[in-house]
């Protein structure tokens, strides 16, 4: 089996991918020394999950998305997650996401990107894992394959696979059971971050205790935990989470990053006004399926949200328009 130990080395890309081919041509046990972690990867904050705006023929509306960009930026982000779920990367084939992870580097600047490289085809998950690495992101972050079951053994052999191929960048383990239908085990975290260098985990979903349990394995491997959990940040950073990865964020940044902040400066106190914000929001868009909730979220704060990638019905759209509705008064009250 391979082992990968992070390492001081300073490899470049070319570097890095020889010395993968050499010894795997050989056939050899090996220990790879991985470079330093990219200086620009943010150790902890607020990491909205950016919206995707497309047009009716599937095209990036590019000056939406530096507009956002820049909103999310001035808003206190510390960086983004680009082609999540949120980003709805299953309507892209990888030939396009890898295009647009190339765009998006421009387009979210100065904002460091960690990139979702999901895929079901270990090949995809490669070529947009070079493809993150070329772009400039600072990390990538990868879900268990859907639709077929897989062993924790094999799929820790997928996520080791896909860490050769996005080398050096280091790597967020994408935790989301509810969508792909496989839990990522403690077990497999750690055997993880004993051969690769990983950057964090993020849980989407899944029990809330398993933010207890992966916080006790971070602490002992030295990595991140960022939940999804949006409404649920102070809770996560009371448990010692470094922040979150947020969809809620693309139009609520204001409170999610106040919470983040007083959290932050241990005042879980001021916490708790931005938190009951961010809760009230949240709670006129429960009745919207994910994510056409973080499109009413966004049509509400005035950004352009693109054609819907989904077949959407007459009632989905009077939910939604309802909700956007809701939202844009609140947003003008304060209330």
């Amino acid at each position: 089996m391979r082992r990968f130990l992070p390492g001081s080395g300073d490899l470049n890309h070319s570097e890095v991918s020889n010395r993968f081919a050499s010894n795997l041509s050989a056939g050899s046990l090996f220990t790879f020394q991985f470079p330093v972690v990219n200086s620009l990867l943010p150790k902890s904050g607020v990491f909205p999950a950016l919206w995707m705006p497309t047009d009716a023929n599937g095209v990036l509306i590019e000056s939406a998305v530096r507009s956002h960009a820049r909103f999310l930026h001035e808003a206190g982000a510390q960086g983004l997650m680009v082609l999540g779920s949120t980003g709805e990367f299953v309507f892209f084939s990888p030939a396009e996401r890898a295009e647009l992870l190339r765009k998006l580097a421009d387009l979210a600047g100065p904002l460091p990107l960690l990139a979702n490289i999901s895929d079901i085809n270990p090949s995809a998950v490669a070529l947009l894992a070079r493809a993150a690495r070329d772009a400039g992101c600072v990390s990538v972050a990868i879900l268990p394959p859907w639709y077929y079951p897989i062993s924790q053994a094999d799929l820790l052999e997928f996520f080791l696979r896909a860490a050769e191929a996005a080398s050096p960048l280091p790597v967020f383990l994408y935790n989301f059971p509810e969508r792909v239908g496989t839990a990522i085990a403690l077990e497999t975290m750690a055997a993880f971050a004993d051969r690769a260098p990983l950057a964090g985990i993020k849980l989407s979903a899944g029990p809330w205790e398993l933010h207890r349990e992966a916080m006790v394995l971070a602490r002992e491997r030295g990595f991140s935990v960022l939940t999804g959990w949006d409404t649920r940040l102070a809770d996560a950073m009371a448990l010692g989470c470094s922040g979150c990865i947020s969809g809620l964020s693309n139009f609520a940044p204001e409170p999610i990053v106040a919470a983040f902040r007083a959290m932050q400066a241990g005042d879980p106190a001021a916490a708790v006004a931005p938190t009951a914000r961010l809760r009230e929001l949240a709670s006129v868009l429960a009745g919207l399926n994910f994510p056409h909730d973080v499109a009413a979220g966004m049509d509400a704060r005035g950004f352009e949200t693109g054609v819907c990638k989904q077949a959407m019905s007459e009632e989905t759209r009077r939910l939604r328009a309802a909700a956007t509705s809701r939202l844009q008064t609140l947003f003008a009250t304060g209330q």
